[in-house]
């Protein structure tokens, strides 16, 4: 996401995620959302959630209303209307109001906010096909399919299931040839802005198409059931670099993430004539050299006064 166009509550590291609401926490869903309609890159939002429980066995427009909740309080001249905006899969799927978020997203999953001009829902995924208890998972009592994982294999409308390799995201045919996967064998880190494999630490993105660009380092076949990642995290974060978990505010008096102070900076100086994409670059740089965009706040704060200071001696 680019500067300006996305938001997260301070404290909540990317991937990790805010907690909003209440409900259990052990059967969490982590998704990001993101809002990109209209030309407005300020009225652009992206939010990286961890829904309790009660969400992920609720419906899909109740998730809807908590990005629309949260979006509403910060921007109050340009209200979105929860009714109005469905979820789309990025990659699959459009998503019915009252389709259940556990039945058609998993863990992990981003997904666009998209209005009435977009492409209506399409009705909830295909069931497995009748053939399904000769793929490598099992059905339960009520005749859902599930992994060795017991979760819920979701299918497309082609009957395929998704590669859980790291970085492939393919859907496949479990009972047809194999399918070459190229993928990572690590997972991925997100931290502030920057996304990176963990295997492949030299390449950073600062934007989720350009972090989806980044090739995979192991070529294999894809899987529902990846050999060694069992028990790895499906991703990692601020807390797993710095070893703490700091709690997430996201009241009116919360401290101002420094996001929004580069997007406001980005949009005075672009106002007086500077050029955008050299000020995106100069930013970006910094943010490269830190994990810490306040000090690439702070770093912007000390030049800007030194001008100030040199022209008024």
């Amino acid at each position: 996401f680019g500067l300006g166009s996305s938001e997260r509550p301070r404290g909540a590291t990317p991937g990790a995620g805010a907690h909003l609401g209440g409900g259990e926490q052990r059967a969490a869903m982590k998704v990001t959302l993101k809002y990109e309609e209209g030309d407005r890159p300020e009225l652009h939002m992206t939010l990286r959630l961890q829904l309790p429980q009660k969400y992920v066995n609720g419906p899909t427009k109740e998730v809807v209303k908590l990005f629309v909740d949260h979006y509403n309080k910060k921007h109050t001249e340009s209200q979105l209307d929860c009714e109005a905006l469905h979820l789309k899969i990025v990659g699959g799927n459009h998503l019915e109001h009252d389709s259940r978020v556990r039945d058609t997203m998993a863990h992990g999953d981003e997904c666009y906010l998209l209005g009435d001009s977009a492409s209506r829902p399409a009705a909830k995924r295909a069931a497995p096909s009748a053939d399904a208890a000769a793929a490598p998972a099992s059905q339960d009592s009520a005749g859902a399919e599930r992994d060795a994982d017991g979760k819920k294999v979701m299918r497309d409308e082609k009957g395929r299931i998704r590669c859980k390799r790291f970085g492939c995201k393919q859907f496949y045919d479990p009972d047809g040839p194999e399918q070459k996967c190229i993928y990572h064998k690590a997972p991925p880190i997100f931290h502030e802005t920057a996304k990176w494999w963990s295997c492949c630490p030299d390449r950073k993105a600062y934007d989720w198409e350009e972090f989806m660009r980044i090739p995979g380092c192991q070529t294999g076949v894809c899987s529902a059931t990846p050999e060694g990642q069992k028990d790895m995290k499906k991703f990692l974060g601020g807390s797993d670099l710095r070893g703490d978990n700091a709690p997430v505010r996201l009241d009116a008096d919360a401290p101002k993430d420094p996001r929004h102070k580069l997007a406001e900076m980005m949009q005075g100086l672009v106002a007086i004539g500077v050029d955008k994409a050299l000020f995106e670059k100069v930013w970006s740089k910094l943010a490269s050299q830190t994990d810490d965009l306040e000090k690439v706040c702070d770093t912007f704060r000390a030049r800007f006064t030194a001008v100030l200071n040199s022209a008024d001696a």
